[in-house]
């Protein structure tokens, strides 16, 4: 079975449960600020543009975010590829 690597929309997801739970709006950018990351970072990976992938910079996000590596980092099956 081929698959990918995605992480498009997961941080908008992330935040939007943040924000059900809590009822704090934090913007990708506070977010980066938060976790001690670039902005940069926050914004490819929730676009699904990222290369490389920083593993600080992931730990330093999911800390902030209390969430889990699999809560960013799905793999997905290839969309020409049957399952």
């Amino acid at each position: 079975m081929n698959t990918k690597l995605s992480t498009t929309g997961r941080i908008s997801i992330l935040l939007g449960k943040q924000q059900a739970e809590t009822g704090l709006r934090t913007s990708p950018r506070k977010l980066a600020e938060q976790a001690g990351v670039p902005k940069d970072f926050i914004y490819r990976l929730d676009a699904g543009q990222t290369r490389h992938l920083d593993l600080d910079a992931l730990a330093k996000l999911c800390i902030a975010l209390q969430c889990q590596p699999q809560d960013i980092l799905v793999w997905e099956p290839k969309h020409d590829e049957p399952i």
